[in-house]
């Protein structure tokens, strides 16, 4: 009886044992799959993100010829948009070098009666030319604010909605260093370059440089 026992004991003892023989095997086959895979993984990771920053970087060249005005009252363009604001931009911003060439203007996004919310709608206004897209930014940002009979407008660079999220953090830490005094420029896609006074410059490439280096910046008393 005893003897049965201790037989039936090792088997079992021998039948675990090839389990875990088994077991340890297959765990030694992943590992080496995986790391064989590693590499190629990412290889793939590095090919998918410089093949996303192409396709932003396209994105974006197909928009350098819009033009996002806001604050402008709903309605205000009438039912031809286009004949509107190849007049109106060169009036409300006293362009003085010739007629613009509007290829197409629209609202952006659904309207306030379906989304409920306050506020008119953004224009996206598509120029002929780039020249012309150029002109008008210099001149709202040489005229600063633009009041008109529709209302207080902007107008914007029309960015991917990646690069708007990028430039859009930044805007408290662009406000802070306006606060403190220090000059900078705003470059494509978010890049903050700060000029020193002794002359020289730094670039804030992230969103976290920029985070960094205000957070070194004086408490204004």
């Amino acid at each position: 009886m005893v003897e049965k026992k201790k037989k039936a004991r090792g088997q079992w003892t021998e039948r675990q044992t090839k389990r875990m023989e088994t077991v340890e095997q297959r765990v030694s086959d992943l590992e080496d799959v995986t790391a064989t895979n590693e590499p190629r993984i990412a290889a793939l990771e590095t090919q998918l993100k410089k093949a996303m920053e192409r396709l932003e970087s396209f994105e974006n060249q197909s928009r350098r010829q819009n033009v996002r005005i806001v604050g402008l009252k709903e309605g205000a363009e009438g039912r031809a948009p286009v004949d509107f604001f190849k007049k109106w931009i060169p009036e409300v911003l006293g362009l003085q070098q010739g007629a613009i060439t509007v290829d197409r203007a629209h609202r952006t996004g659904p309207s306030m009666r379906l989304t409920g919310t306050e506020g008119p709608r953004a224009v996206l206004v598509r120029l002929h030319y780039y020249t012309d897209t150029q002109r008008i930014l210099q001149a709202a940002r040489a005229k600063g604010t633009v009041n008109t009979e529709a209302g207080k407008v902007s107008f914007y660079r029309d960015f991917s909605a990646e690069v708007a999220r990028k430039r859009k953090e930044s805007a408290n830490a662009r406000k802070a260093l306006r606060e403190a005094g220090i000059k900078y420029s705003f470059l494509y896609p978010a890049i903050i370059k700060i000029f020193n006074p002794d002359g020289t410059s730094i670039s804030l490439m992230t969103t976290q440089d920029v985070k960094d280096y205000v957070s070194k910046l004086p408490r204004p008393k």
